[in-house]
């Protein structure tokens, strides 16, 4: 008999009304087990920490992120060099109400690169594999090179590490080691770009010591009684998965929306799902308590009206792997006559992206532009960007010099930028997702300090600022998903990554199945 455990995105782990994101989802039968996502959960890590205080894990591997709940005690899946220095680690955990021991884990089923989806796979021992998608796998791999810091920084591949004096230290020269990746596609198309992606995969962008790794392997899900499906979010390559159990198919969403351009992605998915005559679905409901959601035309619209009617510097404020997202700017940016430039970082990633679906954006003269910030060393990801895309370089002079030329992608993160650009008359468009926690509300607050101070003119989802159509949801609303369930019509139905569990039981009734924290749930009772 299957059971699904649930750990995060659920009640009953510091949040009795459920949690939005930080999906760890193991789902075992016979002999089999798998996770579904293996993510950061943000509700519980800013209850602890924020920007400057982070958990120790480079010195202290998982003592931190064990003591303080941010992944579960599961003996046995861990890596053994995040608790070498720390020997008796398991005995004292076997005491806690949600300690066991996993005697086996045949993978992660990866719905997509969204960190509290991905987050927390560089704890996991190396030969546990990843099973996902090209555009997903290319997108944690770009996103881990551009990053620094300890384990919860490592999902394709890690940084070994060895006891010294009772902390642990990164082993000098050693070879970064990957984990395997099983690309759940065989399409032509996808095999050419795998292909092309085999030296990134392997490749440390210029630092001393390489990466061991397995090169991407393509799979074909049914051999391992599984279905492999895209759908729509505000990342592109994200999927849903199916798995054939004992009692029948069990289905799981990942995040996914049905207003996006390719929501005709979440649909086939929908009706493909139906023929398996699912006995679960585990379905997010991020935004159930919305009859609507903004389209990204009406996103498009807002935008190209603002910036028609900025006479200085614009800066949008949103994440260039939301692809719909940067091409909306890019459009308008066009049609006004206007560049748009992205931070290397950005552009590092857009590149790796473009081989996979060439319709994304990269760097290059005449529209896309990559912005040089101050830096006293430049990392090699940083340098292969500015050598690649040298006669794209701006820098703040040249920003300076025509403000109303450029559109900046920016965040909040980059916001000491605008020390360099000076703006004399700016807009800041913000089309990013609403603050989701505390800590999120404190960053706008604080960005609204920055703008203040430098005299731009705020829109969008920012306190005391326009808010208008300026961001479309990566997650369906209310009435999208009562489509969605009626029609893959499922026998019983497990929430997650949802604060509106009762939503689901005044609708679903007994169909419904709310899990809690560390508690398996037998199905196909």
């Amino acid at each position: 008999m299957p059971t699904v455990t649930l750990y995060g995105g659920t009640p009953g782990h510091d949040a009795d009304t459920g949690q939005i994101g930080g999906n760890k989802i193991l789902l075992e039968w016979d002999d089999r087990a798998y996770f579904l996502d293996f993510g950061t959960n943000f509700a519980v890590t800013g209850r602890f920490y924020e920007e400057f205080l982070r958990p120790r894990g480079s010195t202290v591997g998982l003592r931190d992120f064990l003591r303080m709940g941010l992944i579960p005690p599961l003996e046995g899946i861990y890596r053994d060099d995040l608790w070498a220095h720390e020997p008796d680690v398991w005995e004292r955990y076997r005491s806690h109400p949600h300690y066991r021991r996993v005697e086996r884990l045949d993978g992660v089923l990866l719905s997509h690169a969204h960190v509290d989806h991905s987050g927390c796979l560089g704890f996991l021992k190396p030969e546990i594999p990843v099973y996902t998608g090209l555009m997903t796998a290319t997108i944690t791999k770009g996103i881990q090179d551009c990053r620094s810091g300890g384990p919860d920084a490592e999902d394709c591949y890690i940084q070994p590490r060895e006891v010294k004096d009772d902390v642990l230290k990164a082993i000098g020269r050693a070879p970064r080691r990957g984990r395997q990746h099983f690309i759940c596609q065989t399409d032509e198309d996808i095999t050419d770009a795998q292909a092309q992606l085999q030296a990134f995969w392997a490749d440390h962008q210029g630092a001393k010591t390489e990466i061991e790794a397995p090169p991407l392997a393509t799979v074909d899900p049914a051999s391992l009684g599984l279905r492999f499906f895209r759908v729509d979010h505000s990342i592109p390559g994200s999927a849903a998965f199916a798995l054939e159990t004992p009692i029948g198919w069990i289905v799981y969403s990942g995040d996914l929306r049905l207003h996006g351009h390719s929501k005709w992605r979440t649909e086939l998915f929908a009706k493909e799902a139906a023929k398996l005559k699912p006995a679960v679905f585990i379905v997010e409901g991020t935004h159930l308590d919305r009859q609507t959601s903004v389209e990204e035309p009406e996103v498009h619209q807002a935008a190209a009206d603002v910036v028609a009617g900025a006479s200085g510097l614009v800066i949008a404020d949103f994440s260039p792997r939301n692809i719909e997202r940067l091409r909306t700017f890019h459009d308008v940016a066009a049609a006004q006559g206007r560049k748009l430039v992205v931070t290397t970082r950005d552009a590092y990633l857009l590149v790796r992206m473009h081989v996979i679906d060439p319709a994304i954006p990269t760097p290059d003269e005449d529209m896309v532009m990559v912005l040089e910030e101050p830096a006293g060393i430049r990392q090699g990801w940083e340098k292969y960007v500015l050598e690649r895309f040298a006669s794209s370089v701006v820098d703040a002079r040249d920003i300076r010099a025509d403000p109303a030329g450029h559109i900046l992608c920016l965040s909040f993160f980059d916001i000491s930028n605008l020390i360099d650009l000076e703006p004399e008359d700016g807009t800041y468009i913000y089309s990013s997702s609403e603050a989701y926690n505390e800590e999120r509300l404190f960053d706008q607050v604080r960005l609204g300090n920055w703008l203040s101070h430098f005299g731009m003119t705020p829109v969008g989802g920012l306190p005391g600022a326009e808010e208008g159509p300026f961001h479309a949801s990566g997650h369906i609303d209310g009435p999208g998903m009562e489509w969605l369930i009626e029609t893959i019509d499922p026998e019983k139905i497990v929430p997650v990554h949802t604060q509106q569990l009762g939503w689901f039981e005044e609708r679903w009734g007994e169909k419904a199945v709310v899990g809690r924290y560390g508690e398996p749930v037998r199905l196909g009772e």
